[in-house]
Parts: C-alpha cells; structure tokens; sequence
C-alpha cells in the first residue's frame, strides 16, 4: 500500500470549521474606505468583505478590500474619495466549512489568497471566513476560534 505524506501534519484532521471565524465583517460598494479603515480598527481585520447583494443562480456576490489597499488610498491621499468598490479584489475564493484544513490552507498558497469565504456546503451562504492566521493559529494547536463581535 503506498504512503501518503501529510504536508501539513499540524493541520491533519481538522476541518475549515475547525480554524474559520464565525461571521463576516462587510461593508457595502459605495462606502469610502475611511469607514473601511474604521471597520478593520474596530474589529482588528486585515480585510473587509464587499457586497453588493445581487441574486442570482451564483448568490450574492463578494469582493474583498485588503488593508494594503486602504494603505495605499491613505498614502496618495483619497482615502475619503476613493470606495470600497473601486479597490475591491474579486471574486473571493469561498470554501465549504465541511472541507479539510490541509487542503484549503494548500489552495489558499496557490491562488496567493490571505482570506477566504466559508459558506454552507448546501446553500452556499457564507459562515464566516478563514484567514492565514487562522491557519497559522491551527498550526500553533490553537485551533480555537474566537468570533467576531457584533
């Protein structure tokens, strides 16, 4: 029988559901990312989920707007013209909360993502998200998870 390595041998039987922060901090398109910035400060966030809740077959549909991307609207000095909309990364690579850590932490390197969103295997809507510090948390065997204020 062939021997399967674990690459991750830290994350060896925990599911996303198991790192993932419940619930999602979002702004909507048209919201400055001044207010953005407040969000990330209050909530200690490197991202903030962007929505512009348009149903369809596909669901809401969500973007992300990163801190570096606040960094940058601050330092050319747009912070209060420029919109969350206008800097948002999209699409946002979403997981089921049933899959493995390992794997998502490996598809999370490959797509050079730091946040995903965590939806319901079945209805598609979104738990929570998991970050690379979660991961690195569950790496640390601190896998508990702390949720979001609200």
């Amino acid at each position: 029988m062939p021997h399967t390595i674990d690459r991750n041998p830290g994350l060896a039987g925990l599911r996303v559901v198991d790192a993932m922060h419940p619930g999602l901090i979002s702004c909507r398109p048209g919201d400055p990312l001044r207010t953005v910035a407040r969000l990330m400060a209050t909530y200690r966030v490197h991202a903030v989920f962007v929505t512009a809740h348009r149903r369809g077959e596909e669901g809401d549909r969500w973007g992300v707007v990163s801190d570096v991307a606040v960094l940058r609207a601050a330092r050319e000095g747009s912070i209060d013209e420029v919109t969350a909309g206008a800097v948002i990364e999209a699409p946002v690579l979403s997981v089921s909360s049933s899959n493995d850590l390992d794997a998502v932490a490996d598809l999370m390197v490959e797509r050079g993502v730091s946040h995903v969103v965590v939806v319901e295997r079945h209805t598609k809507r979104p738990l929570g998200v998991l970050s690379t510090l979660d991961v690195a948390r569950a790496l640390a065997g601190f896998p508990e998870r702390h949720p979001l204020p609200g």
